[in-house]
């Protein structure tokens, strides 16, 4: 996260209403900055397909999402780790662009052509819930990309956290669990196709 600070002469200079609140609202700061990244990641995706360019992909399938954890440089979700490895080793690897498959306009990288395979039959089951969100800052209504290092399958599905620590808590209360069910569509209208 990027922490902005405007001096007050710059809010002098600032519409008359900002001037009164003594800080530009957090939300032009937050929303100005997701257009950056916004732009910066699909330059990152035109670079990634070029360079992909003898591959039988079609660059009309991959577009920019918030809605899904994205690596902002490749475009790959969860961060070009594969999802099926998550189930059948019970860890995270590394995918491979050798074993890419775009589903939901985003890459997805996996180690093997047989994960590649299971991934194709039932993408539900190995995407991450909340799109790789942080299910317990989704709890708190606040949308917080997941580590892929931190993760947890529960009842068959896979959770990712940004915190060791929000992790156990998930893990010791179902209550979180329910509670970022109920605020998850909100929240995902909230976010960027």
């Amino acid at each position: 996260m990027i922490i902005l600070s405007v001096s007050c002469r710059s809010l002098e200079r600032a519409e008359p209403h900002l001037r009164t609140t003594r800080i530009l609202p957090r939300l032009l700061l937050i929303q100005g900055f997701r257009s950056v990244c916004g732009v910066l990641k699909a330059v990152a995706i035109a670079f990634t397909m070029a360079g992909l360019s003898n591959l039988p992909l079609a660059a009309e399938g991959l577009r920019v999402q918030e809605k899904l954890v994205t690596d902002p440089w490749s475009g790959a979700a969860i961060g070009g780790f594969d999802p099926v490895a998550y189930f059948v080793d019970q860890r995270p690897v590394p995918g491979s662009p050798e074993h890419l498959a775009i589903h939901a306009g985003v890459a997805w990288h996996f180690n093997s052509e047989s994960n590649l395979a299971a991934f194709l039959e039932s993408p539900e089951t190995y995407q991450p819930v909340f799109g790789g969100h942080d299910p317990v800052m989704i709890a708190n209504g606040v949308p917080v990309p997941g580590h892929p290092h931190l993760f947890a399958i529960v009842e068959g599905r896979l959770y990712l956290f940004r915190l060791a620590e929000n992790r156990e808590r998930f893990l010791a209360n179902a209550g979180f669990r329910r509670e970022a069910e109920r605020l998850w569509p909100e929240i995902q209208g909230l976010l960027s196709p």
